[in-house]
């Protein structure tokens, strides 16, 4: 290890750990998080897994990988899902860096910087979202396919799905690179272990043959909403990430991004038999282009769910930053034979500022929404807590669709003798003295139960309602309130 390479290391390790302490400490300082309900429902389903492992660990919408390993971490609280989010985070720099150390990158180092300081991976790391973890694991394909791992780099993209659904769409790349451009056909057998091993451990736990098609929320989601002709986010434009890409990879990134596609696609047609070029051209800018237009088609065709959240970017922001290193090593290899001797304070004073901009950069996008606060809904839901919390409904069955209200009532998600989501209710068989808590956002939306239902169900009484100072309106349109019911009559009952 030269001097240089030590001198790298403690500097990548201060970095580390500033970005750390400044992430956590935002992180305390907020009484939010990024991610909105999908966070906390990935926090609930990790910290009551231990509880319920048979139910929770391999649940597929909070994904089967993040279950586990968050689980930990889950159990001190939002804040340990969110230093797993962060540990994350600087645990793909250094892959990053490794990767381009064996790409032979004179500046490796710059690779870590462009991966840290990504403005949507900033502003989405305090959360229970599983994009971080999806994001290191690509990352760790990578490296593993640098370092001409090649079996144990496909091995783990085969569980790329039970991190994140888009998994997928990765492995699709992947694939093509194995069996078109490797032609190793062992390694591309070697891609479906994951799914193999994992619909198998669901079929003995849940007693699914074919546990990754039948449990998988997405696929029945789009049949349903197939069938009703609808999107619950609706659609947007095919342009739309392209459009956000200026502020989700900031200015400096995207530039030597858009640079960085250019140099590996010439350099790719002019000699297409390079190794490095080969590697970065397919497992980083190919993974990432397709990813890209997959995610710009699902949200513009209104499918699979789509919200057109930009958070999805996360998980490509490191290949994005390999593909931006690889421009950056271009322009400093060419500034190093520009100026020499005594002139190369210039190249080092050029690559000081260049890292200071970069790291700035998602503080300058993002920090104004520091401290995190809680949506006006979930301020609304505080003072249903307050109310709640003095009433004596423990033994009581609960219907509602709002995972923050889990966190605040301390409600087990997955104890079905006190509880279950509204989307499960049926007025038939909700027993006589049950509580109904309807709120404007969940309600007519994903829990599919209209306010009018309840208002004008003979068994049902509102014993409570609940209104924001000022009026608002949620998804699609709906005033947010929340209204309490009590089921106090037995007429269906007794039919």
């Amino acid at each position: 290890m030269t001097s240089n390479t030590r001198i790298e290391r403690f500097a990548m390790t201060i970095m580390s750990l500033v970005v750390f302490g400044v992430l956590f400490y935002l992180a305390k300082i907020s009484p939010g998080v990024e991610g909105g309900m999908d966070s906390y429902n990935h926090y609930l389903i990790a910290r009551f897994s231990w509880l319920h492992p048979g139910e929770l660990l391999l649940d597929q919408w909070g994904k089967p990988l993040y279950n586990i390993l968050a689980s930990p971490f889950a159990q001190f609280g939002m804040i340990g899902v969110i230093v797993f989010n962060i540990l994350l985070l600087i645990a793909t720099g250094w892959l990053a860096y490794y990767s381009a150390l064996h790409l032979k990158f004179k500046h490796a180092w710059v690779a870590f910087v462009l991966s840290v300081a990504s403005p949507i991976w900033f502003g989405n790391t305090i959360s229970g979202l599983t994009e971080p973890l999806n994001a290191f694991m690509m990352m760790l394909v990578f490296y593993l396919f640098v370092k001409d791992k090649v079996y144990a780099g496909a091995i783990v993209a085969g569980f790329l799905p039970f991190a994140r659904s888009e998994g997928y769409v990765i492995m699709a790349v992947i694939g093509f690179y194995l069996f078109f451009i490797l032609r190793n056909y062992k390694a591309f057998g070697f891609l479906l272990i994951g799914m193999v091993f994992m619909n198998f451990l669901g079929w003995i736990v849940e007693g699914e043959p074919l546990w990754i098609y039948t449990k998988n929320p997405y696929i029945k989601y789009q049949i349903e909403s197939t069938a009703k002709q609808e999107n619950i986010c609706g659609h947007g434009e095919l342009g739309h990430y392209w459009n956000n890409l200026y502020w989700m990879m900031g200015r400096p990134r995207l530039w030597l991004f858009i640079i960085g596609s250019i140099l590996l696609i010439y350099r790719y047609i002019r000699d297409r038999n390079d190794e490095t070029i080969r590697k970065i051209v397919y497992l980083a800018l190919g993974v990432y282009a397709l990813y890209f237009f997959i995610h710009s088609w699902i949200w513009y065709k209104g499918i699979m769910g789509s919200c057109g959240y930009p958070r999805v970017m996360v998980v490509i922001e490191p290949l994005a930053a390999m593909v931006m290193a690889f421009a950056a090593e271009a322009f400093l290899n060419w500034l190093d034979k520009l100026f020499k001797g005594v002139k190369q304070r210039i190249v080092y004073a050029t690559v000081l500022i260049g890292a200071a901009i970069v790291m700035y950069y998602p503080y300058k996008i993002f920090g104004g929404r520091y401290p995190i606060q809680i949506s006006q809904e979930q301020e609304l839901f505080v003072e249903v807590a307050d109310w709640y919390n003095v009433q004596n409904y423990d033994d009581r069955m609960k219907y509602f669709l709002y995972p923050y209200f889990n966190i605040l009532a301390d409600i087990d998600p997955k104890d079905t003798d006190h509880f279950i989501e509204l989307w499960s209710f049926d007025a038939k068989y909700a027993p006589v003295g049950s509580i109904v808590i309807w709120d404007g956002h969940f309600g007519p939306n994903e829990g599919n139960v209209p306010l009018e239902m309840l208002e004008n169900h003979q068994d049902f009484t509102r014993i409570k309602s609940f209104y924001p100072d000022v009026a608002f309106k949620t998804l699609n349109d709906y005033n947010f309130e929340i209204h309490v019911f009590e089921r106090t009559g037995d007429a269906l009952l007794n039919r």
